[in-house]
């Protein structure tokens, strides 16, 4: 990632990003498709074999030795244990994070396929490992997954640090967990899927199936999906730190806007400068900051930020040079705010900011 001009211009401009509900219902279209093609290709098979076995037992009635029942080794994953899969020869690892707070405590997830394909294809079997500097460990079971270009319905699941050393790991079945590396087995969260209305400052976290936002109870073991106002197109900002409010980007290409909590719970819009133009969201600000960036010409853009909730608004010039500082791939892919905004020179000739806030 050169610069955020080049990644805006080439995903935002080119192509209407959909959001997450549609890129998740159309990826588990697609993975339920593709698994019906290959259990009816083996069905055929099989058939096929039949039917020729049939036929040759019509031309000569002398007995045929039986054969072994054809083995459909395309779909089918086999049952390893989490030992089985770390540190095998043939198993490869495919993230390592390390904790923010004990650096020398660390999440590695291996991956193990029975037949990896030439083409990166790979229908496999992940685990992941938790270990710190004083000789603690902790392996688990992950997803089913597979690396091509159509994944798993369940998908691989995001891994994000929630505590010192705690991680949680979005996903379902298996799932969704608590880890660390003092752990003897991972805890298991309780899902609460009954959208609940809380009060402005919950906390919020991506939710197991990786849709909408939730709220994590650490000493409970639950996790609780919020209720959120129904605008199409909306990508929240996740997660949101206690006290914050939650706020989102909506809008797919034209009409873009901000959906945004209030102090007394309720949610507003305000309305952004239209397309050409494009939108991106700017997370992570260490006070709360409501804040996206937005092109303005073909080689500038802007940091629109809002510590009110989107009643005043200041605009900046982001650093361009080292954008890059500011984009996490990991746990997903995000921009953030630089940590230092405030220090940013005023933008010259900026596009306007948001209009009015008008409740939904």
């Amino acid at each position: 990632m050169s610069d955020l001009h080049s990644f805006a211009r080439d995903t935002e401009r080119s192509i209407d990003p959909p959001s997450f509900e549609v890129m998740i219902a159309a990826r588990r279209r697609a993975r339920r498709r593709r698994a019906a093609a290959n259990v009816a290709a083996a069905v055929a098979a099989v058939l096929a074999l039949a039917l020729a076995v049939a036929g040759l037992s019509q031309l000569h009635p002398k007995q045929i030795p039986a054969q072994p029942a054809p083995q459909v080794t395309s779909v089918a994953v086999p049952d390893w244990t989490a030992d089985q899969i770390v540190g095998q020869p043939d198993a490869f690892v495919v993230k390592q994070l390390e904790s923010r707070t004990h650096p020398g405590t660390t999440l590695t997830v291996w991956n193990r396929c029975p037949h990896p394909d030439p083409h990166h294809g790979c229908l496999g079997r992940e685990a992941i490992v938790v270990v710190d500097g004083s000789g603690h460990r902790l392996v688990t079971l992950a997803g089913v997954t597979d690396s091509s270009q159509q994944p798993p319905a369940g998908g691989v699941g995001l891994l994000r640090e929630v505590g010192d050393g705690l991680w949680y790991w979005a996903h379902r079945n298996p799932g969704p967990y608590l880890l660390s590396a003092t752990m003897s087995q991972p805890m298991q969260l309780t899902v609460l899927d009954r959208p609940t209305t809380h009060t402005f400052g919950a906390p919020s976290i991506e939710c197991a199936d990786q849709v909408g936002l939730c709220t994590l109870n650490q000493d409970a073991g639950k996790l609780e999906r919020l209720a959120l106002p129904e605008v199409p197109d909306t990508r929240w900002a996740t997660p949101t730190a206690r006290g914050c409010g939650l706020w989102g980007l909506a809008g797919v290409g034209a009409n873009p806007r901000l959906v945004i909590q209030q102090r007394d719970g309720s949610f507003a819009s305000a309305a952004l400068p239209d397309a050409p133009y494009s939108a991106t969201m700017a997370e992570g600000g260490p006070n709360c900051e409501v804040a996206y960036y937005q092109s303005v010409t073909e080689n500038k853009d802007q940091l629109v930020v809002s510590l009110d909730h989107g009643k005043t608004w200041q605009i900046r010039q982001p650093p361009l040079p080292q954008v890059a500082g500011y984009y996490e791939h990991q746990p997903r892919d995000r921009f953030l705010i630089p940590p230092h905004w405030t220090e940013l020179p005023p933008m010259t000739h900026p596009l306007p900011p948001p209009g009015a806030l008008h409740p939904l």
